[in-house]
């Protein structure tokens, strides 16, 4: 008869250890947060580029490059490049399409043109009505990045 007492307070301390390392886990999940969990997703006022027509005139090697590009909001963009005589005339234009991609961590606008899988076009966002060019060629001996104040479109 003695055994059952035992057996009996056996099982409550095992219940008790149990429903102690139960709350113990809780209490950890609670200091811990779960690195698994999705990152919250920022309001759509902040998430967004707000899309539109930027122009400038940067440097383009020995020669000045006007530049127009035209955001869409479908994530689509247009750009046109023109390369201007010393005169300031434009010589060469080149016109290209693609898709564009905000990076609201980096803001930065990321290109992927439609025909040139050679280059890599960013823009970090300045402000609302201001970007930056960040024009990289993949090609070797090409100028790694571009940057600066005379790389700024403004928008129209």
């Amino acid at each position: 008869m003695q055994k059952t007492p035992l057996f009996l307070l056996t099982c409550m301390v095992a219940i008790a250890i149990s429903v102690g390392c139960n709350n113990n886990t809780t209490t950890n999940q609670k200091e811990m947060p779960d690195s698994t969990a999705p990152m919250p997703v920022p309001p759509p006022a902040t998430a967004a580029f707000n899309a539109g027509t930027f122009k400038g005139t940067i440097p383009g090697g020995a020669q000045k490059r006007d530049v127009s590009i035209t955001f869409n909001a479908d994530s689509t963009f247009s750009m046109k490049e023109s390369y201007l005589s010393k005169e300031g005339k434009p010589e060469h234009q080149m016109d290209n399409t693609g898709k564009w991609s905000y990076d609201l961590q980096n803001k930065m606008i990321i290109l992927a043109y439609k025909n040139l899988a050679d280059r890599g076009t960013t823009f970090s966002v300045i402000d609302d009505n201001t970007i930056q060019l960040q024009d990289r060629s993949i090609q070797a001996g090409q100028p790694e990045q571009t940057g600066g104040p005379e790389y700024n479109l403004r928008r129209q």
